[in-house]
């Protein structure tokens, strides 16, 4: 027989009480009957000492009753022989699987899935497990609940079967946001099971706990003192990882990028010299590397040295005779999951304006000149600025165009393609440079009129009250970018914005009139700017804030988007906004080959979990064109394959069970031990509460207790004495020897 609480059995010492109150009793002498008091002489009755015990029966029985009271309270049980199958405690146990890209070294994978089922093996029927897979972002393969409703002796089988489907991917390791949502499982699991008052908690890790591993999240958890970590660390055969990185690097002066006429001339694409990083790990046992393009025929090979622990940047020539090999390959390390580089070139982005109006574009008086000399071609973008009269606006020319600029009135039966632009979710830049063009803005606003004169302006008007929270004025927020009261406005025109429900004034002139504002056209956005940027009206076209604000119209109008070549797995990609509104089914060639249509209006692409060369098209056009090419990589964290060292786990406040896998197995320290003796309690409590003896035992003790009862109060009755002369019945005794 065993007990649940043994320290109770100290309690049965208390037998020693009743003794001792037995040892040190005073009672008078024997009592003898006696006739009559009234002629004896009162004196105090005298006692003596006992130094034996008398009614040992009585004091055998109240020692029981003791004994009995500390017996129930240790809560005895019957220990159960287990043999080979020892009861295990009721754990809550979390099986947390990393599938990260560091995982991808030779061997890892097959030692993690036999960690994983060696740990499934140790659950017991009474156990609840979880199964997740976690890179990036968390994944539960089987729910507390899911395991609850199998039937017992499926449950580890099932587990088992979801683990093998796993396999590592090419994502990062987000190990601090896993670690709280395995955490919190167990928790809510607890939260819906108040009934269940024993177990304990535990979360038993499967990782190569790379030292890129992001841990951010753990920094504002609290974690739960009862749930215990366990890992399992997963060891590489090497230690020589060497990481190739696109490095920034300006471009080389010597290798041009190809101009825009050549490229429409048909010449092949001349990828510049690009910069790559090779970082070579603390504990490498090699330093030389060969670095070669995989696709380029006469294979050329750069050896690179790279110290164990540095890092070296170099430029690497990129091949002419193919201009689609873009995989730059790293060899003589001992893991190759992130020795290969995508690089997708980087042309400047054509960029398609139309300016509507009359003017010449070489007078210097009008808006044309300033406009084509602000969009000036650079290495990022390559604007095409084309000019049209408003009486002969094509159709083709508005459909392929990223922004419209509308200098002069256009009449209202000329603004239909003008209206299908804006419906098509993009933006027009409209500058009045006369009252006539309300007739403009409300054949564009979908409406009968809009009144507009000529504002009266004493000398200058300046702008004031600018709305730099909006997204078309947010460069100029800073307080040096953000002072315009050097740009003067000789003329402007005053427009009564209640015909124009919906408009959102971005700024206003000194005297409070409109100066430049939004109006919402179905999906487009139509920006009114009632001054011209000529000399005429304003000295903006000569600020330099002239510039930022019509780059900053094109970034508004979602024109600069898609410039990027260059992504990481699991970022987002903004796609190029389609130049028509039949052509806005996007479509993206994956590298294996799979091709994903976008929604209509979708802009952004997020299954970028595989690294390589994307392809950008619409439907029925997948060329390889340069311009809809962008690379995806690998996390540069994914590739700092170190160890993390335990300590750093143990910083955020969490509780570690023990460590397998360590090149040295750490002694169990005062948590393990901890550990070990509350599953112990827990078996033992289970044994204990199936059993219920202390049952029994209370109905014993107060089966004792009625005859201990009965018992005393037959031997502490006294007898009656009657005195005869006295009618009250005077209750008299006499010790023996007491004198009369």
């Amino acid at each position: 027989m065993s007990f649940l609480y043994p320290l109770f059995l100290a309690g049965i010492a208390a037998i020693g009480v009743p003794i001792i109150l037995h040892l040190i009793r005073r009672q008078t002498r024997k009592r003898v009957t006696f006739s009559s008091l009234m002629f004896l002489r009162t004196t105090l009755p005298r006692f003596k000492s006992r130094s034996r015990l008398e009614n040992l029966l009585l004091l055998i029985l109240r020692c029981i009753i003791l004994c009995l009271l500390a017996f129930a309270f240790a809560r005895p049980f019957f220990p159960r022989d287990t043999g080979e199958n020892p009861v295990h405690p009721a754990r809550r146990m979390v099986l947390l699987m990393d599938t990260s890209a560091s995982m991808r070294r030779a061997g890892m994978w097959t030692q993690a899935v036999n960690q994983a089922a060696s740990a499934l093996k140790d659950v017991s029927p009474a156990d609840r497990v979880c199964v997740m897979s976690f890179d990036q972002s968390a994944e539960t393969l089987m729910g507390f609940e899911q395991w609850a409703q199998l039937d017992p002796s499926r449950r580890v089988s099932v587990a088992t079967e979801q683990v093998s489907k796993l396999s590592p991917g090419w994502a990062s390791t987000d190990l601090g946001h896993a670690l709280v949502t395995a955490a919190e499982a167990i928790e809510d699991d607890e939260a819906n099971e108040p009934q269940q008052s024993v177990w304990t908690h535990e979360v038993v890790l499967i990782s190569d706990l790379q030292q890129g591993a992001d841990l951010e999240a753990m920094r504002a958890y609290q974690w739960p003192e009862h749930t215990k970590l366990t890992v399992q660390l997963i060891q590489a055969t090497g230690t020589t990882n060497a990481t190739l990185q696109l490095a920034a690097s300006p471009p080389s002066t010597a290798d041009p990028s190809p101009s825009v006429s050549q490229r429409a001339a048909g010449s092949a694409l001349r990828l510049t010299p690009i910069a790559v990083r090779i970082t070579n790990s603390p504990d490498a046992t090699s330093e030389r590397f060969d670095l070669n393009w995989a696709d380029e025929a006469s294979g050329q090979t750069t050896e690179v040295y790279v110290p164990a622990g540095r890092s070296v940047v170099i430029r690497v020539p990129t091949p002419t005779d193919k201009p689609t090999s873009h995989r730059l390959v790293l060899s003589g390390d001992d893991h190759d999951f992130d020795n290969t580089l995508y690089v997708a070139p980087h042309p400047p982005q054509q960029i398609n304006i139309l300016y509507i109006g009359n003017d010449d574009a070489n007078d210097v008086q009008g808006m044309l000149y300033y406009a084509r000399r602000a969009f000036a071609a650079t290495a990022a973008i390559d604007p095409h600025l084309t000019s049209c009269s408003p009486q002969a606006i094509a159709e083709a020319d508005v459909a392929k165009a990223h922004l419209i600029i509308a200098a002069d009135t256009i009449e209202p039966e000329r603004c239909a393609p003008l209206r299908r632009y804006l419906d098509s979710g993009r933006t027009l830049l409209l500058a009045m440079k006369s009252p006539d063009a309300a007739r403009t803005i409300a054949a564009l606003a979908g409406i009968d009129a809009v009144n507009a004169k000529e504002a009266a302006v004493d000398g200058y008007a300046m702008l004031s009250q600018i709305d730099f929270e909006h997204p078309l004025l947010a460069p100029f927020r800073e307080p040096h970018f953000g002072d315009f009261t050097r740009v003067h406005f000789w003329k402007h025109r005053n427009i009564d914005l209640v015909d124009l429900p919906g408009a959102k004034v971005l700024a206003r002139f000194d005297s409070g009139e409109a100066a430049l504002f939004e109006l919402s056209v179905t999906k487009g956005s139509l920006l009114v700017l009632t001054s011209g940027w000529h000399p005429a009206d304003s000295q903006l076209a000569l600020s330099s804030k002239f510039v930022p604000l019509l780059y900053s119209v094109l970034e508004w109008g979602g024109a600069l988007t898609g410039q990027r070549s260059q992504y990481f797995v699991g970022e987002p990609v903004t796609t190029p906004q389609p130049l028509s509104p039949e052509s806005s089914q996007l479509r993206i060639r994956r590298p294996d080959g799979a091709v994903i249509q976008l929604d209509t209006g979708q802009r952004t692409f997020t299954q970028t979990d595989l690294p390589g060369i994307y392809t950008v098209g619409i439907e029925g056009d997948m060329i390889r064109d340069p311009n809809r090419l962008f690379a995806v990589n690998l996390p540069l964290r994914e590739c700092q394959t170190a160890v993390t060292p335990i300590e750093d786990l143990e910083s955020y406040g969490v509780s570690l069970n023990q460590t397998v896998g360590a090149t040295k197995q750490p002694e169990p320290d005062a948590g393990h031990r901890d550990v070990q003796q509350a599953r112990r309690h827990s078996n033992f409590a289970t044994l204990e509460y199936g059993q219920k003896l202390w049952r029994w035992v209370f109905v014993l003790l107060l089966a004792v207790s009625f005859v201990e009862i009965a018992l005393a109060g037959w031997l502490t009755g006294a007898p009656y004495i009657r005195d005869s002369k006295h009618e009250t019945g005077r209750l008299g005794t006499l010790s023996e020897g007491e004198k009369i």
